[in-house]
């Protein structure tokens, strides 16, 4: 028999069968059968949790490291102790690229709404704020209104329209302001439902979406994942087509729509959604609604662009461009009954051409057919390509849901009715709008008056017990609002500008519409006497005694007394506005212009700053810093400010105009050249244009072609120091002393920090022997630049002619 094997005693080891049975009796983990379905039951789960934890995980770090930017319409701030909201300067980052976005008027409303006020949002696009000055807007003029119609009650109308934007924007301010104690809302929108953001003819992204997918888009760039995806993708998409820069209307130019255009069709689906969705967030809030149709000028704007109907034939054409063409000779020789036979020849081939129908309706007006007329110009309005204003579908889509939900606290206004009945034979024109769509001061009375007899049907009873009186006029509003010819005169002097750009200047009324403006600026200007200026300024203090905390009163206050001369008294009123707004960087940085202004640089330098220090990528802050650099010899570190603000907004014309500046002052007039060119590309037809030829005509001696162009620069930008001041250089050099006087004068008034100006008027005020101002001059020349060769020895050849000159 062979020897039993002894089981091993060492610690730690078992026998074979020992082992055995211990596996049985402790299985390894590793051998462990899990049941097929809770196996899949744990891959799925790991399957989606792993990677919301890795996302989750990814947003917290990006909110922790303050990526990105805040996507709430208002963001809550302390200010003097007081709790408010604030309108946030990004808002609009979702939805347009940042080189492209608006921003919300800066307003602040506190936080809880105080006893006795009654809120009220205005809610729309840049006709409802008040486009091109919101301080007399149709918000300001119901503000005074309903003030003075029902005394003791703190009307406070919180204007969250914004330029450029439409329902796809307006749906989230909405819900935004059902949070914030609004006792009323008031919409007024639709003229950018084509061209604002997922618009039919939009350019900041894609066209007519349905809504599902504009919701998904907008809820993703909530997440600072989202925000920092969409920056990347925009990155990467530098080669696009899209525009990097900011031209205005000009932008939408390739994009036009026919009338039975799918996508625009889709349009007017999205926007009816989004208004009943906004309806819908005010009803839940238990906020009543006025919705209101919009108004457009039908008498006075052609048709931006015109398609012919998508079926017609090339020999269908050209029969109707031969009727066309007749009509045409028949109604420049004024033969207005004569050319509508051949215009309504066309009008049966093809209806659609949007010039023809404002064609026939100017013949129909003519012929006093008013009613035919007021059709034809609605036609021309609604067949015109680029659709910039509120069309008839769009209105009828707000007549219609305001009827379907009229039992739920939606009432309906029809502004545009209510214009149109306002306006010579019926037809809204240049009696109440500045070009298309925006509303000059009696154009807003009217809308606001509107506006306050629907508001003042649900207003609560003890504030409706308090009714005092009528309506105030709209004179008596006007002085509430403290407006005054040099308010009249920047408004319409700001719209001319604009008017003087595509697609403006390819309108039918273009050259009609430009002798309008200027004989009524002249107008205006011959009304800017001293006795307009004492009755502005007393009109200004009995405003402020009444509203003492209006920051628009006090800043619209702070550039009139710039305009007369009174700067101390205009710093003091520009920095009350930065106390009632101190979280944003715009009156800062008036302030440190005012300064400049004033001659104090360094005041101006820290005002700068803190609105830098408020926003580092606020670029009208940048170009002011980098001219202070500049202006002290820091080249370097002024193109440095200058080349950040181009970067951050390739489409801010200033910053062109003072890197140029710098590099021809420094000898580099081809990199200047190629500077004014790029602005010139943004201006095609304004100061930038002509600012750009004049330079180039003057670097080539053509001097008198030169001097016209300058002149003309000025007189479209008259705060354009630099073309004033090279104005002033050609005509020293043509021996036209007085004139360069007037031109450096007015350069130092600008910039009074500027060395180059300060010697230039003192050589001609030595060529007119005015000795004294010579010397003064150049001695501030040195200050200014304690290297300056050039004014030390002017300094002593004035001297030394002055010694001559003694007895």
């Amino acid at each position: 028999m062979k020897p039993t094997k002894k089981h091993s005693s060492k610690p730690g080891h078992l026998s074979h069968d020992a082992a055995r049975l211990s596996e049985r009796a402790s299985p390894s983990p590793d051998t462990v059968k899990v049941p097929r379905r809770q196996l899949w039951l744990f891959r799925i789960c790991g399957a989606i949790f792993i990677p919301l934890l890795l996302i989750g995980g990814l947003e917290l770090t990006l909110r922790l490291a303050g990526c990105g930017y805040p996507t709430s319409f208002f963001l809550r701030t302390q200010i003097a102790g007081r709790s408010f909201f604030v309108t946030n300067e990004k808002f609009a980052f979702r939805f347009f690229p940042r080189s492209l976005a608006r921003t919300p008027l800066p307003l602040r409303i506190e936080a809880p709404k105080p006893a006795h006020s009654y809120r009220i949002f205005l809610l729309g696009e840049s006709a409802a704020q008040g486009d091109p000055d919101p301080s007399f807007g149709v918000g300001r003029y119901l503000e005074v209104l309903l003030r003075e119609r029902y005394p003791g009650t703190d009307f406070q109308v919180v204007c969250a329209a914004m330029t450029a934007i439409n329902s796809h924007t307006i749906l989230p301010i909405a819900q935004e302001c059902a949070r914030h104690e609004g006792d009323l809302w008031i919409i007024y929108m639709g003229n950018n439902e084509m061209v604002g953001p997922f618009g039919a003819g939009t350019v900041f992204g894609g066209q007519a979406p349905d809504r599902s997918v504009v919701r998904a888009v907008l809820a993703t760039k909530t997440t600072k994942i989202g925000q920092l995806m969409n920056t990347l993708v925009g990155k990467l998409n530098r080669g696009s087509s899209a525009p990097k820069t900011w031209s205005g209307m000009n932008m939408f130019k390739d994009h036009r729509l026919r009338y039975d255009e799918a996508s625009r069709l889709r349009t007017y689906d999205n926007f009816k959604g989004n208004l009943e969705d906004i309806l819908r967030a005010g009803y839940d809030a238990g906020v009543p609604i006025l919705v209101s149709t919009v108004a457009s000028n039908l008498r006075d704007c052609a048709p931006f662009a015109s398609l012919h109907a998508h079926s017609l034939t090339e020999a269908r054409k050209s029969e109707w461009d031969s009727f066309y063409n007749v009509g045409e000779v028949r109604e420049s020789a004024g033969d207005f009954q004569g050319a509508l036979v051949p215009y309504l020849q066309a009008a049966a081939i093809d209806p659609e051409f949007a010039e023809l129908q404002f064609r026939i309706g100017r013949c129909h007006l003519a012929l006093t057919n008013v009613n035919q007329a007021r059709q034809d110009f609605a036609l021309a309005r609604d067949y015109d390509a680029l659709a910039f204003r509120a069309d008839t579908r769009i209105n009828q889509i707000i007549k219609e849901t305001a009827a379907r939900r009229a039992g739920k606290g939606v009432h309906l206004v029809d502004a545009a009715d209510i214009l149109a009945h306002n306006s010579a034979e019926g037809i809204p024109g240049q009696d109440l709008f500045y070009e298309h769509v925006h509303l000059h001061f009696a154009g807003n009375y009217l809308l606001a008056r509107g506006f306050a007899e629907e508001v003042a049907q649900l207003l609560p009873a003890p504030i409706a017990a308090r009714k005092h009186g009528a309506w105030a006029s709209g004179e008596f509003c006007d002085h509430r609002l403290a407006v005054s010819p040099w308010d009249r005169y920047r408004l319409w002097q700001m719209n001319f500008s604009r008017v003087s750009e595509p697609p403006f200047t390819e309108q039918l009324n273009d050259v009609p519409r430009a002798k309008m403006y200027m004989a009524t600026m002249n107008e205006l200007k011959s009304s800017m006497n001293p006795e307009a200026r004492a009755a502005a300024s007393a009109s200004f203090q009995e405003a402020l005694t009444a509203a003492p905390e209006d920051d628009l009163l006090h800043g619209n206050f702070a550039q009139f007394l710039d305009e007369v001369g009174d700067l101390p008294h205009a710093i003091r009123e520009q920095q009350r506005v930065c106390e009632l707004l101190p979280c944003f960087p715009a009156p800062l940085h008036k302030v440190g212009l005012l300064l400049v202004r004033q001659g104090d640089t360094a005041a101006a330098a820290a005002y700068v700053s803190r609105a830098l220090a408020l926003r580092d990528d606020y670029v009208p802050a940048l170009n002011e810093s980098g001219l202070l650099k500049a202006h002290q010899g820091k080249t370097a570190e002024a193109a440095a400010c200058f080349s950040r603000a181009l970067q951050l907004n390739p489409g801010y014309v200033e910053t062109y105009f003072n890197l140029g500046f710098l590099e021809q002052s420094q000898g580099h007039l081809e990199q200047a050249l190629t500077r004014y060119q790029e602005a010139a590309q943004l201006q095609p037809n304004g100061p930038a244009a002509f600012f750009n030829q004049a330079v180039r005509l003057a670097a080539q001696h053509q001097r008198d072609e030169a001097i016209s162009l300058f002149r003309t620069a000025v007189w479209m930008y008259p705060a354009f120091w630099q073309a004033r001041y090279l104005l002033g250089v050609e005509l020293a050099t043509s021996e036209k002393v007085d004139e360069a006087q007037a031109q450096f004068t007015e350069v130092i008034r600008c910039r009074p920090d500027f060395a180059r100006a300060h010697l230039n008027l003192g050589v001609a005020f030595g060529k007119q022997g005015k000795l004294d101002d010579a010397l003064k001059e150049f001695q501030l020349t040195l200050q200014l630049s304690p290297t300056n060769k050039s004014a030390r020895q002017y300094i002593e050849a004035t001297q030394a002619l002055k010694a001559r000159r003694q007895p």
